[in-house]
């Protein structure tokens, strides 16, 4: 073969590699998730990458961007592509409570993002240590307003959702309840089963082994409705606080500028999988609730919810640097 015939069968080689590359990366999508390998946001990425990358044509790679509760992530996604090629599975704590509190948070909710639907939302569960002489919320409340202050509840950290979910119990009540954050539910919760504080507020995916182990005590819910996982424990609304319905939820959301046929077709394969049975059931046995909602709905939920939030994040007077 003569040296010229070596150089152009090389350059079709080369050629054909190339477009290959290109189809690849154009059939090759990301959904980013804010949260490190194994939190209950990146399973559940996991498992919807494989059901909604074959639905859309693409081959969707999970990429764990942890950080600031999930607002590194965002931040990042909000200066992608808005080609459709990107994604993000976020919590309702970094789309609706991080920007109100951390100083440094660099991006805005309302306009650097596409929303496309929600998936699930995790009702938190009010606990006691099981040693403790309560059944009820009003037994809590009135233990906690003959011992003010002197009552400790903890929490995954400070300006978690646990927390901010707390405090505005402790408003709606009013009661007085020292915090004692840590770094993780794994931990908070330890400490709630062990004495070494009374009360805590969180996920029943966190919750549920130390609820097993019978050294902790659910004695409400915050959403309206209870949860199949705990049907005899009434919620906080039945105990007392009317209307009290704050529950963390998460969502998937697009870079802004994201072409609305794709929303669109994205949206519609979202809640068909949100829907199916097998999915849902995973959301289950991690203490969620399947919410199937669309693109446009779900985009007026975001705004509801950041107003919600910021003023319940004001009203705590929680602020993170």
């Amino acid at each position: 073969m003569t040296i010229s015939r070596r150089i152009f069968n090389s350059g079709i080689i080369a050629l054909l590699l190339t477009g290959t590359t290109a189809f690849a990366q154009k059939d090759t999508g990301k959904l980013i998730v804010g949260y490190p390998p194994g939190q209950s946001v990146d399973v559940v990425a996991r498992v919807l990458a494989e059901r909604l990358g074959p639905a859309i044509g693409r081959t969707l790679i999970v990429e764990n961007m942890p950080g600031l509760a999930g607002s590194v992530a965002l931040a990042a996604v909000s200066r992608m592509p808005a080609d459709g090629s990107v994604m993000t599975l976020s919590a309702s704590a970094a789309i609706a409570g991080n920007p109100f509190l951390y100083k440094n948070v660099q991006y805005d909710s309302l306009k650097d993002f596409e929303p496309i639907g929600l998936i699930y939302d995790a009702p938190l569960v009010l606990m006691v240590n099981s040693t403790l002489p309560i059944q009820s919320l009003k037994e809590l409340v009135a233990h906690a307003k003959a011992n003010p202050g002197k009552v400790n509840y903890s929490s995954p950290g400070n300006g978690s959702v646990s927390h901010l979910a707390m405090s505005e119990l402790m408003r709606r009540a009013g009661i007085e309840m020292t915090h004692v954050p840590y770094q993780g539910a794994a931990k908070s919760l330890t400490d709630l089963a062990s004495g070494q504080v009374q009360v805590s507020f969180d996920a029943y995916g966190a919750a549920q082994p130390f609820l097993s182990g019978g050294k902790v005590r659910a004695i409400a819910v915050s959403s309206l409705e209870r949860i199949s996982v705990l049907p005899s424990v009434p919620t906080v609304a039945e105990s007392g606080l009317a209307n009290f319905d704050l529950v963390p939820w998460v969502g998937l959301l697009a870079p802004a500028g994201t072409p609305k046929a794709v929303v669109d077709k994205v949206s519609e394969e979202l809640a068909r999988i949100v829907r199916s049975p097998d999915f849902s059931q995973r959301i289950v046995a991690l203490g969620g609730r399947p919410r199937s909602v669309a693109a446009a709905e779900f985009k007026s939920f975001v705004r509801a919810e950041v107003d919600r939030w910021a003023a319940i994040v004001k009203g705590s007077g929680a602020r993170l640097e």
